[in-house]
């Protein structure tokens, strides 16, 4: 199964494609270091350029903007998501059951690692310029087409029991809530009890019956 994904092109003047994303790769994690410490807004490019060992000439070679660096901490982000999700959708030899917890639990794997990240994207998104918003935007709605694809194997074979529209929706965007509520949560439960009640409370949710009645 393969998914294109709707990517927006940004300049760069180096013409060597091994060379342009392996640069670009220095300067998402330099640059993702600094967001998260300092917030987008704060940061400079001479942070960046310090963290990353690139002077400003050759890292402008590479983006021409800092909101390309924004975009593309997103891009590498939502790339990552919606990976998971082909991955576990092309594993046909797992029930539906099987198939949704796996889903979950990658899906919440990549969101334990990446929270500060995600937190930058529901704080900045609107620093993106049009062509990047409409570009991510288009990215979301995929990512909740491929849980909706899951949700749709399970209502065939029987196995969730209960079916709204919004079901993909809802899943997608409340896995968010580790990020978005870590501090309080981390006062109370541990690591393992945050992920698994995440993904028993979706799974009693669809009133998903393990095996097929």
């Amino acid at each position: 199964m393969r998914v294109k994904l709707e990517e927006r092109e940004i300049e760069t003047n180096v013409k060597d494609d091994a060379l342009v994303k392996q640069r670009r790769e220095e300067i998402i994690q330099a640059a993702s270091k600094i967001f998260t410490e300092k917030g987008y807004h704060l940061a400079t490019i001479r942070d960046i350029c310090k963290a990353s060992g690139l002077g400003p000439g050759t890292l402008y070679n590479y983006i021409k903007k800092k909101e390309d660096i924004l975009y593309l901490i997103y891009n590498q982000l939502t790339m990552m998501l919606t990976q998971c999700l082909v991955e576990t959708i092309e594993n046909t030899k797992k029930d539906p059951y099987e198939q949704l917890k796996e889903a979950l639990s990658k899906t919440i794997d990549i969101i334990w690692d990446y929270q500060d990240l995600i937190l930058l994207m529901y704080q900045e998104t609107a620093s993106l310029d049009r062509e990047s918003m409409h570009n991510i935007l288009k990215r979301e709605s995929d990512y909740v087409a491929l849980w909706e694809r899951i949700l749709e194997r399970g209502e065939k074979q029987g196995m969730i029991i209960r079916r709204t529209r919004m079901d993909a929706d809802i899943i997608g965007f409340l896995l968010a809530f580790i990020p978005l509520r870590r501090w309080n949560l981390k006062k109370k439960f541990r690591e393992e009890e945050i992920k698994s009640g995440l993904i028993d409370f979706v799974i009693q949710a669809l009133g998903i019956s393990k095996r097929k009645k």
